[in-house]
């Protein structure tokens, strides 16, 4: 029976038909999208060509992973057969690799299967080929972790990706663009360090960046003048030195002295064991980590109203301080001599 006829068979809603079995015969199959032809089979070859939207091909051969060799009117090359449906006619003749191609008739209308490496009766269906995608519409990049357009790949429109995930962070080897897309590919997160342009494909990226970006951006028309880093100012310390500070007494970081009048901190004895170091009219404490955080750490800190029980800070503990007067301030614990706290402390202006 020819394929025509049994498209047209009443009572075949889901018959295969098998066009080949220990031997491959060529077979007339048409695309069922825009479809990248390759120089071998697998997405890993590159692009020569692409068929339209049901574009008619010979297949002539199939490798097990169901991509098959095609010819037709432009480069020939392989295709994955998950994109290919049967074309109006039946085999042509022809030599091919041991393939055989089986065509489904269903509810849905026809589609084509290639079994390969096995026997056409009863086995094991061959898995479903790696899907490959239509190439890209519009102003798009696409970025690769090996040279010539290989490896793992992922496309973005116009953007900052001002950090990469761990699959392409450090790991882009080579570009390709599509429409009127740009890129830039700087070392750093959030586009800083070395960083370099490109306007045309790259199918390997030159040393000084491959395998090195991590941030970058997609773009159209200028390539970006990159704004210059600002240079930050260094704090202006108001006041620093040693304090004293006794047990139930204040102390003004402000200015340094002891005393109740613009305090900041009390030393607060409730009894020979429950001692604290309390904030003063309005004053705000910070001890985070006990780490030396300087203007800059202290600034970021998140302050609070809360005593903060000297058990807590052992010798050597950093504490940060928002004075009364709105300053940032830090002070040491740097001992003690009796009962007495042995302070340095800085507070910028």
């Amino acid at each position: 029976m020819t394929f025509k006829q049994l498209m047209t068979a009443a009572g075949f809603a889901a018959t295969t038909f098998i066009l080949s079995t220990a031997a491959a015969y060529a077979t007339s199959a048409k695309s069922t999208t825009a479809l990248n032809v390759r120089n071998g089979p697998g997405t890993s070859f590159s692009v020569v060509d692409t068929l339209t939207p049901g574009e008619v091909v010979e297949v002539n051969e199939c490798a097990e992973n169901g991509w098959c060799y095609i010819e037709h009117e432009g480069p020939d090359g392989w295709v994955s057969s998950n994109y290919l449906e049967p074309a109006s006619g039946g085999p042509s003749g022809g030599a091919a690799e041991d393939c055989s191609f089986s065509f489904n008739i269903g509810s849905g209308g026809p589609s084509l299967n290639i079994n390969c490496g096995g026997s056409s009766g009863g086995g094991s269906p061959t898995p479903t080929p790696t899907p490959d995608p239509a190439p890209p519409s519009g102003n798009v990049a696409c970025f690769y972790t090996g040279s010539n357009f290989t490896g793992s790949e992922f496309c973005h429109g116009p953007a900052v990706l001002n950090t990469l995930d761990g699959t392409f962070n450090d790991n882009i080897a080579s570009v390709k663009l599509h429409g009127s897309a740009k890129v830039r590919l700087c070392r750093n997160a959030n586009l800083s360090g070395l960083c370099k342009n490109y306007t045309s494909s790259q199918t390997h990226l030159p040393v000084a960046i491959r395998n090195k970006a991590s941030s970058l951006r997609i773009f159209t028309g200028f390539i970006p003048v990159p704004l210059p880093t600002p240079t930050p100012t260094p704090p202006v310390t108001h006041s620093t030195g040693p304090i004293n500070l006794k047990s139930s007494f204040m102390a003004n970081l402000d200015n340094g002295n002891v005393g109740s009048a613009g305090a900041d901190i009390w030393y607060h004895a409730v009894n020979p064991v429950e001692k604290y170091i309390e904030p003063r009219n309005g004053a705000k404490l910070a001890l985070g980590d006990r780490s030396n955080r300087g203007y800059n750490g202290c600034k970021t800190e998140s302050f609070s109203s809360t005593p903060i029980s000297i058990w807590e800070m052992p010798v050597g503990s950093y504490v940060c301080v928002k004075t009364n007067e709105g300053r940032i301030s830090q002070f040491r614990l740097n001992g003690y001599a009796g009962t007495t706290m042995k302070l340095g402390y800085t507070t910028w202006q």
